[in-house]
């Protein structure tokens, strides 16, 4: 497993427990992590109902999809990367609700 795997599990197995349910109230979405690149890897996350779920893989039509160097996305999660300069910079790609994609970095802590 490379370092970059690691830390990606890490940060998956850590977003249930730093979900703010307040802040994301009446969500009910389903978002795909596509990471690409050296340590990449596809996570499905679960918002609903107070709860936020995550599991390795993909499923069919979700809310959103995102997809992002994996690289990117610790950056992002460590506060390196801003996650709309990234947007803007076409370091992340969006498919489906993109005010959730908005919103989401709100509800965890």
């Amino acid at each position: 497993m490379s370092e970059i795997d690691a830390k990606i599990r890490k940060l998956m197995a850590e977003m249930p427990n730093a979900f703010n349910p307040d802040k994301a109230a009446g969500v009910d979405a389903t978002i795909v992590y596509n990471l690409t690149g050296e340590g990449g890897s596809v996570w499905t996350s679960r918002i609903a109902d107070g709860k936020c779920t995550v599991e390795e893989g993909e499923v069919e039509n979700p809310t959103l999809k995102i997809t992002m160097d994996a690289q990117d996305y610790i950056d992002m999660m460590a506060g390196r990367l801003d996650g709309m300069q990234a947007f803007m910079m076409g370091k992340i790609k969006v498919q489906g609700d993109i005010m959730l994609a908005s919103r989401l970095m709100t509800f965890f802590s």
